[in-house]
């Protein structure tokens, strides 16, 4: 009996066995075929659709082709066939089971299902029908017609696969890469009197190298950071929304002019369409060539598109490497001065004084400044590409007086920018410039102009004498020209002022350190053109009279242990006005202004100390009862 029985449950167990192998055989021979269908194409239809959503792999790319023409958003799609492959290992169970316990499809709300969705290969294609949601959770009911079955399938599922239409198709107007855009251009209708239907202006870029140049209508350079500034923008641009707006109130019937942009990739271009503004005008409607599809796009990305032909190219016209300047030549009307760059690093003016040549130690500020300037020089407005010989409008040209700065490089290379006259652009003043004699005429900021001088005094070194680093000072005297009285003096003792100064009032002594500090090395406030002259300065056709003499002794090392004593001696006015006052050096030949600091300290050491005479003078009070 016990025999029997284990018989019986061992041919239970193989029939089982075999029933599940069987069923699994079928299940697995259906996943098969299904697996070997090419998912090429996707239809999505609905209830809630107006129209059925269907997308095809082209090549390798997916595009919808319903409702609108466009290329679909490949993780979208993606997401869609990785869902599909694990659509089989989700909960299901046959309609023969449905029919079993006495159900219907209505019950699962598959009668009349909510979404339709069909993929495959166009000729071999699968359907899902989505039904309704169930009372309880957030499950849903799908039928897969393929094989009979109803699967149950999470809410999340069924929206991986029924994906918004805004998932659904790419962002993106353009799918050139931003990286492989290797060419672009802009065509603009002509607008005007006279403009004819058919007229253009067409502006193109090209990239050479690493450089961006324009080609048309000009041959230039264009600025690289606006360039990709601008194709970052375009690649990126979105479509706002689709419309059906007819082609007349778009801008794309048949004798409209829209503007283009196109972008040229590897192999490849794309040309988008600019058609007219929508009623609010925040939106421009657009549409891509051989692509009927009409769309709208955030019109304030193109409300500069005009003037792209100044906006992307080179405002910096004069290009030189400052740091291999080893001249400059400046002239106008007749007048020039050079500056020259010594092996030292240092760098000297020369000029002229009717037939004499004068050559002089250049102030270093003031010429980097200037090279500083010539390096930042941009154009504001282009005035002209194409100026022909004529240039006297401009102020330019060879019987002109423009301003010709000349840079001389360590090549013995050289660049010349000529600034012709000013005039008025946008309520501002600018020059009219050129480089090298030749191409475009520009329009400058005037305070290259402004700053720029032909006066050899301009450049040359307000350090009028500096002192050796160990030189040390000894005394320091300041006299009256006029009477020969001493002012003031001051000398070390044992080499060493700090005895002196102590004797000083805290005002005197800080100006005596002053004025032998300024001794050291003498910076004047401005040169004269005039030499010097042991009567005085001549000043507005009069001559002012040297009132204040001053010397300092200095030692001077030698070789060895000795060192060689030295006076040097400097001519005063007397102070013309809170911050004027002339001085003279003989030795230099030179006649300036003082800077404003040594004005104050020879004020501090030079000024009357003795109390007025009216002060000077006692008298006995008068006792309050004889008044």
């Amino acid at each position: 009996m016990r025999f029997r029985l284990t018989i019986f449950l061992l041919v239970a167990n193989l029939a089982l066995f075999f029933s599940i192998w069987f069923l699994s055989r079928e299940r697995l021979a259906e996943e098969t075929v299904r697996s070997t269908v090419p998912f090429t194409m996707l239809e999505i239809d609905g209830k809630t659709l107006d129209k059925p959503r269907i997308l095809k792999l082209e090549g390798s790319k997916w595009r919808i082709v319903s409702p609108i023409d466009w290329p679909a958003n490949l993780f979208a799609v993606n997401r869609i066939g990785s869902q599909l492959e694990f659509l089989d290992k989700e909960t299901s169970f046959s309609l023969d089971e449905v029919s079993k316990y006495g159900h219907s499809l209505a019950d699962y709300g598959l009668d009349d299902p909510v979404y339709t969705f069909k993929y495959g290969n166009g000729e071999v294609m699968y359907t899902l029908k989505i039904g309704k949601g169930l009372p309880v959770g957030d499950r849903r009911y799908m039928l897969d017609e393929s094989n009979d079955r109803i699967i149950i399938v999470d809410q999340e599922f069924v929206d991986s696969l029924v994906v918004d239409m805004e998932r659904l198709r790419n962002q993106n107007v353009f799918d050139i890469p931003r990286f492989e855009v290797t060419a672009f251009s802009v065509r603009l209708p002509v607008e005007g009197q006279g403009a004819g239907k058919a007229n253009f202006r067409r502006i193109g870029l090209v990239r050479d190298g690493g450089k961006w140049k324009f080609e048309t209508p000009i041959v230039a350079d264009a600025d690289p950071y606006k360039v990709d500034e601008f194709l970052n923008k375009i690649c990126q641009i979105n479509a706002q929304s689709f419309t059906a707006d007819g082609s007349a109130v778009s801008g794309f019937d048949i004798s409209s002019l829209p503007a283009t942009i196109t972008l040229q990739g590897t192999n490849r271009r794309q040309v988008l369409m600019l058609g007219n503004k929508t009623k609010d005008g925040d939106q421009i409607y657009a549409k891509l060539e051989d692509n009927p599809t009409i769309f709208t796009l955030d019109a304030s990305a193109f409300k500069d598109i005009g003037e792209i032909q100044t906006a992307l190219r080179e405002k910096s016209f004069f290009k030189f490497d400052a740091n291999q300047t080893v001249g400059l030549d400046i002239s106008k009307d007749g007048k020039s001065v050079k500056l020259r760059k010594l092996k030292s690093g240092v760098w000297d003016v020369i000029g002229a004084n009717g037939s004499e040549t004068l050559t002089a130690n250049a102030d270093l500020a003031v010429v980097n400044d200037l090279i500083a300037k010539l390096e930042k020089v941009r154009s504001l407005q282009f005035v002209n590409d194409a100026p022909g010989d004529d240039l006297s409008q401009y102020g330019l040209g060879a019987n002109s007086k423009a301003l010709d700065i000349t840079v001389t490089l360590a090549n013995q290379s050289q660049k010349t920018l000529s600034i012709g006259d000013p005039y008025k652009y946008e309520n501002v003043t600018l020059m009219y410039a050129r480089a090298d004699g030749e191409g475009a005429v520009y329009g400058i900021p005037r305070e290259l102009s402004e700053t720029v001088s032909t006066d050899f005094l301009h450049y040359r070194s307000r350090i009028l004498e500096i002192l050796p680093e160990k030189a040390v000072i000894t005394s320091l005297k300041i006299k009256d020209e006029k009477s020969g009285k001493e002012l003031f003096a001051i000398s070390a003792e044992n080499g060493n002022f700090s005895v002196p100064l102590s004797k000083l009032g805290e005002r005197e002594a800080a100006a005596a350190l002053a004025m032998m500090e300024y001794c050291k090395r003498f910076i004047v406030g401005e040169f004269t053109p005039q030499g010097f002259n042991p009567e005085g300065v001549e000043i507005g056709g009069a001559r002012e009279p040297w009132s204040i003499g001053m010397e300092v002794s200095v030692e001077l090392p030698g070789g060895g242990t000795a060192a060689a004593g030295e006076t040097r001696q400097w001519m005063f006015t007397k102070r013309l006005g809170g911050t004027l006052q002339y001085g003279g050096a003989k030795k230099s030949d030179a006649v300036f202004t003082l800077a404003q600091p040594m004005i104050d300290s020879l004020f501090e050491l030079t000024q009357e100390k003795s109390a007025p005479e009216e002060l000077g003078k006692k008298t006995e009070p008068v006792p309050p009862d004889a008044q």
